[in-house]
Parts: structure tokens; C-alpha cells; sequence
């Protein structure tokens, strides 16, 4: 089996994945903005001063972060704290500044996330050149619909990555404006970093998983008789929230591997936007198999892999975890060339990390 992996940054290869929009393991390239330091350090990412992350989690966040600050000038870093502070916001506005995040960017570009489980909360700091991006609705919006299940579920790791993938996203939409608009220079040793922008919210962490109730519509999100109805059905999915994972619009694996994943509001919203953006696609038919793709212009629109049943068509997301992988800036690439959908793809060649290319 031919697998492949993503290109190497300045510092190392950050691990994600595949599922309505949410980060977990695959390789990354990057290139290093001129207001990369490249100097942070691991402790200049991730402070676990309450020992709530695995080992493994540490590693993928200090890289995610690292990557973050060498893609996007913004340095973002996660404090959890051990014991709870009188006030949470004033608390996130002093460590702000005296740890000078952005200080070392192209503007006041810092992030921190403090959480402190002791007293059920959690608390996103913006600096100073960043509110424009993640305004104080934003990041209410995205504490409450996607760190909010996670944290809940007692998954503190993958939920500050799930969190950061949306900051990420966010960065990436506006990034013109953060490079070029605001003309940002480095702040000045004395000058404030932070307003308080941002927002706190309630949660206690392990507090319990989501449910993920059968739908009483379930009934009318079965097999499709083309491909692409059977898209658009699955909009209607993401448009109601719609979780359960035992629709019969998804194959039979993919639905075992749905009953083990935590979805969240805000992965579902993201990946409604990602596919009314890219369109209808294009279909690609073999037997019983069927691949809808998009322009590779468009190299954040991934395909999406089907399989025809007995009663119609069906959306293989178990397959697509297993082949397909996505970097920082939400762009595919394939894990391996060894899957069942390969056909559809036999008009590209691809490169050493997996991305797929027009062949000459």
C-alpha cells in the first residue's frame, strides 16, 4: 500500500483528519511568514499547570500552535490553570500581557486560551490586532458550539484542537486583511496587548457526553436514487443539526464509525458553508461506487466517496477518513492511493506528500 505524507514546516509535522470539518492526526506544509520567530518553544505554547493532557495531546497542540504561528503570525497559547482565580477575565487580560503574546508577531496578533476546570469555566483572550477577526460573537459562538460538547465529554485535548481548527479557519478567511490592510508592525516593549476582547463561558469538563438522540425524521434521510441527491440530503442533515448516526443515508460502516464520534454544532454549520460554497461537483461513476469532486482550484473542496446499495446511494464517510487527510488550511490530500475510489482520480497525479495535481 503506497502511503504518503505531508510536507514538513520549520519546526515539525502536525498530525489531523477527516470529519465534518474537525482536526485530528495528518502532515502539514507550511511556509514561514517574514513575522515567524520560529523561537517560541514548546513552553511558549502549551502550560498544563493541572496535568489534564496526555502527552500526545501536549505534543499536537504545542505543534498546531507553532505551525499556527509560523503560517499566520498569530501565537496562541493554552493555559490550564490548577486553581481557580477570583475573576477569570482579569486574570486572562494580566497573564495576556505579562507573557507578551503577539509581542514577538507583526501586531498585537495573540491568542490565549485559559481554561480552569477547578472553577468550571474557560476564557479566550484576543490581542489588540486580532478583535476585528475573532469579535467577542465569534468566540461565544464557538465556546458554546464546539469546545463546549468536548469539554463536557471530558476530551479537553481534542477539544482545544477542535477550537483552534476554527480559530485557524477564521484566520485563513481574513487572512488578506491581516497581512496587508492593518499594515501591522511588531508592538512596542511597554505597549498593551490585549482590551479584553474575547469571552468566557460556563463548563464543567466530564460533565457528560452529548446524546445523540434518533432522529424522529430519521425516515427521510435514507438512500438516494443519484449521488447527487444523496449530497443534498446530507445538507438537510447539517442544516438540522441532525446527529444521529444511524441515518441509512450512510453505509453501514460509516454509521459504527459515527456512533463513536462527538459532532458538534459548529463542525456541522462549517461543513454546510464548505459544500454550498463548492457546488453541485462532479459525478464519477463506477458500478456501484461514486466519487463527487470539485476543482482542484478549489483545494479546500474535498470529494466525497458513495456506494450504491439495494436501495440507492449512500455516503461512505468511514472510507474517506481512511484515504483522505487535510493540512492546516483545510486543503485534501490523500493518506494513501490504495482505496476503492481511486477511479475517479486517475486524470491526476500525485505528489510526494499526497496532494493531488493536473496530469500534463
Amino acid at each position: 500500500m503506497k502511503r504518503f505524507f505531508g510536507g514538513e514546516s520549520c519546526a515539525d509535522a502536525f498530525l489531523t483528519g477527516w470529519l465534518l470539518g474537525v482536526a485530528v492526526p495528518v502532515s502539514l506544509m507550511l511556509l514561514v511568514l517574514s513575522g515567524c520567530t520560529g523561537g517560541a518553544g514548546s513552553a511558549g505554547f502549551v502550560e498544563d499547570r493541572a496535568g489534564l493532557l496526555t502527552d500526545g495531546q501536549r505534543e499536537r497542540i504545542d505543534r498546531f500552535n507553532r505551525q499556527l504561528l509560523e503560517e499566520l503570525g498569530i501565537h496562541l497559547k493554552t493555559v490550564i490553570l490548577k486553581e481557580s482565580p477570583a475573576d477569570i477575565n482579569i486574570t486572562g487580560v494580566e497573564l495576556f500581557d505579562r507573557l507578551r503574546l503577539g509581542g514577538a508577531t507583526q501586531g498585537a496578533k495573540g491568542v490565549l486560551f485559559l481554561v480552569d476546570p477547578a472553577g468550571k469555566q474557560v476564557r479566550l483572550e484576543i490581542g489588540y490586532d486580532l478583535e476585528g477577526v475573532f469579535t467577542d460573537a465569534f468566540i461565544g459562538y464557538v465556546e458554546r458550539r464546539q469546545m463546549m460538547p468536548f469539554f463536557q465529554a471530558g476530551r479537553v485535548g481534542p477539544g482545544i484542537e477542535a477550537t483552534a481548527e476554527l480559530l485557524v479557519g477564521r484566520a485563513m478567511g481574513a487572512e488578506g486583511t491581516l497581512d496587508s490592510d492593518l499594515a501591522l508592525k511588531p508592538p512596542a516593549p511597554d505597549e498593551r496587548l490585549s482590551g479584553g476582547g474575547g469571552a468566557r463561558i460556563d463548563v464543567e469538563i466530564g460533565s457528560g457526553v452529548p446524546q445523540k438522540p434518533r432522529s424522529p425524521l430519521a425516515g427521510e434521510f435514507g438512500p438516494q436514487s443519484t449521488p447527487q441527491k444523496a449530497l443534498e440530503t446530507y445538507k438537510m442533515v447539517l442544516r438540522g443539526h441532525i446527529k444521529d448516526p444511524e441515518l441509512t443515508l450512510y453505509t453501514e460502516e460509516t454509521r459504527r464509525f459515527l456512533r463513536q464520534w462527538l459532532v458538534t454544532d459548529a463542525q456541522q454549520d462549517n461543513e454546510l458553508k464548505a459544500i454550498t460554497r463548492n457546488g453541485a461537483g462532479e459525478v464519477i461513476l463506477s458500478e456501484d461506487r461514486a466519487v463527487i469532486r470539485f476543482p482542484l482550484s478549489s483545494r479546500q473542496a474535498s470529494p466525497f466517496f458513495l456506494r450504491r446499495g439495494p436501495n440507492g446511494w449512500m455516503l461512505d464517510f468511514a472510507a474517506m477518513n481512511r484515504s483522505l487527510g487535510f493540512n492546516h488550511k483545510n486543503q485534501w490530500f490523500f493518506r494513501t492511493s490504495e482505496h476503492d475510489f481511486m477511479f475517479a482520480f486517475n486524470d491526476m497525479v500525485l505528489d510526494r506528500n499526497g496532494f493531488p495535481h493536473k496530469r500534463p
